[in-house]
């Protein structure tokens, strides 16, 4: 595998704004409406504004790395955009929540993909502003766990970034465990209206938010992935206080900006794959059923 030198990025939300403006020369993709929108309203991270160069999906050429970080409800247009960046040796990694989209993509671009999941942010964005105080970091492998070339010629170009990373020989056992945290969280955040903060205090929604986690975990063990029973405890005792108390996760600023969430990604599919095993998910149907009225009230 030869050292990652060009790279591609598609998705410019909080994930994408985060890793991207840490990436050289990195191409973002876009079509020309968002070109223009973009180029009208700079991003500013953290106070300072970020240079990006745009490139349509008709003017790719082929990427050492390319990375997708849309949101899951577009995941299938930005497969058919990132075509002309995707050669023969160009390595995929996509920071999409959920445990699904690799699949996606492995399907269009076979043995392009490594499974990854980004973790430890506290990001909030605000259309093209981004504010954190915690950047997290890239956890990412082959799904075989194989510590290959290509994952450590990633490993090699993030470092050189100054991009936070880990490459994993767990990876599964890590995309579940971030599954856990977003079940909770994102959906807690955006079913009760709360930053942060508010999830820390006693009451129905932590507990929900907890109740949620724990059928994760119940769900991964069928699964094979051996979370702990406690995995749910451990996180919160050890990052919530990390987080700003005024921030929330990115089902919450969805909500309050009115776009369409990822709760298929995790209500949905943890919903769906409980059913093959007889699992009781009472607190997933809740998020699920609230999440979808919240969203059906957009239009009201």
């Amino acid at each position: 595998m030869k050292k990652i030198e060009t790279s591609a990025l598609i998705g410019l939300g909080a994930l994408g704004i985060l890793f991207g403006r840490k990436m050289p020369g990195v191409q973002v993709i876009a079509d020309e409406g968002r070109i223009v929108r973009y180029a009208a309203e700079p991003v500013v991270c953290n106070g300072e504004e970020c240079k990006f160069s745009y490139v349509t999906p008709a003017e790719g050429k082929p990427v050492d790395l390319l990375l997708v970080a849309v949101k899951a409800t577009v995941l299938e247009q930005a497969i058919q955009d990132m075509a002309n960046f995707v050669g023969p040796d160009t390595v995929i990694l996509s920071v999409l929540n959920g445990i699904t989209s690799e699949e996606h993509i492995e399907a269009a671009y076979p043995g392009h993909t490594l499974w990854s999941v980004a973790i430890g942010m506290d990001a909030t964005r605000t259309g093209r502003t981004l504010v954190f105080n915690q950047a997290g970091k890239i956890q990412f492998g082959e799904r075989s766990g194989e510590m290959t070339p290509r994952v450590q010629a990633v490993a090699a170009y993030l470092d050189a970034c100054g991009i936070s990373n880990e490459p994993c020989s767990d990876i599964l056992y890590k995309q579940w465990n971030k599954l856990m945290v977003n079940d909770g969280l994102n959906q807690a955040a955006a079913a009760f209206d709360l930053p942060y903060g508010g999830l820390r205090q006693s009451g129905e929604a932590q507990d929900m938010m907890r109740k949620a986690m724990q059928e994760v975990i119940k769900l991964a063990n069928l699964e094979g992935v051996p979370l702990p029973p406690d995995n749910d405890v451990k996180f919160l005792d050890a990052m919530m206080p990390t987080f700003n108390p005024e921030g929330m996760p990115s089902m919450r600023q969805d909500v309050l900006a009115k776009r369409l969430t990822e709760v298929d990604e995790f209500a949905g599919v943890v919903r769906q794959r409980a059913k093959k095993y007889g699992l009781p998910t009472p607190a997933n149907d809740f998020f699920y059923t609230r999440i979808r009225e919240i969203e059906a009230g957009y239009s009201k």
